[in-house]
């Protein structure tokens, strides 16, 4: 039988995964779901994202850190030329 080396039920429980998404990639929780269900193919809530995020430590953004981040992430987009 083969094993599965994926310890959690979904990809939205890793730990590693959601490091890598919130906390290097700076996306926010919604960001975070909709990237799920664009691998998984499979529908997430934001706030499950948030409730993973708390239940491994991990420190949510502030209103006002989310905001910059936000504001960043226009504004490069915007220079790419992208809409």
């Amino acid at each position: 039988m083969a094993k599965n080396l994926r310890t959690t039920k979904f990809l939205y429980q890793d730990k590693n995964w959601l490091t890598q998404k919130y906390v290097k990639e700076k996306l926010s929780t919604v960001e975070i779901a909709r990237c799920y269900r664009d691998e998984e193919g499979m529908w997430c809530d934001p706030n499950t994202i948030s409730r993973w995020l708390k239940k491994h430590n991990i420190p949510m953004r502030s209103l006002a850190e989310a905001q910059q981040n936000r504001h960043v992430v226009n504004t490069v987009i915007k220079k790419k030329g992208v809409s």
